[in-house]
């Protein structure tokens, strides 16, 4: 009966064990992905950060950034989904300090206006400023 018992003990203690180290393999591989993705997203933008603490440091946002995107896309809830971009080791705060709207300088916000008129021109009716080259496709415009 004690030897039932011990194989139990021991069936029990080699099953918690794997189960464990299948959780710690697991872990060890989403890092080890993760840090793949991170180097390839680094090397499809041209990312290179000054020192291995500034690349660290990107790369826990990154994972962060990405966490976030799979699991808004994984929610369904968005008629859209997320992506990986260019600005995926920036934190919120660092996108909206530079890509967040039309900064004006100070020279331009001078409370003089200007008006301006043509004189002696006759405008056309309409102009299909597709014919004439004006109009391209959609662009990143960056921090425009």
């Amino acid at each position: 009966m004690a030897l039932i018992s011990n194989w139990k003990l021991a069936f029990v203690a080699l099953l918690v064990l794997g189960m464990w180290a299948s959780q710690t393999t697991s872990r060890d591989l989403n890092e080890a992905s993760m840090v793949q993705k991170h180097e390839y997203w680094m090397a499809r933008f041209g990312r290179v950060y000054r020192d291995d603490a500034e690349k660290a440091k990107r790369l826990k946002i990154f994972k962060n950034n990405v966490d976030y995107i799979e699991s808004v896309n994984k929610a369904g809830i968005r008629p859209y989904k997320l992506g990986i971009n260019e600005f995926a080791d920036l934190t919120n705060e660092e996108f909206r300090a530079t890509h967040n709207g039309y900064k004006m300088s100070s020279h331009q916000k001078s409370s003089k206006t200007v008006s301006f008129r043509y004189e002696n021109v006759t405008a056309p009716a309409t102009i299909d400023w597709r014919t004439k080259g004006a109009v391209t496709g959609v662009k990143d415009q960056g921090q425009c």
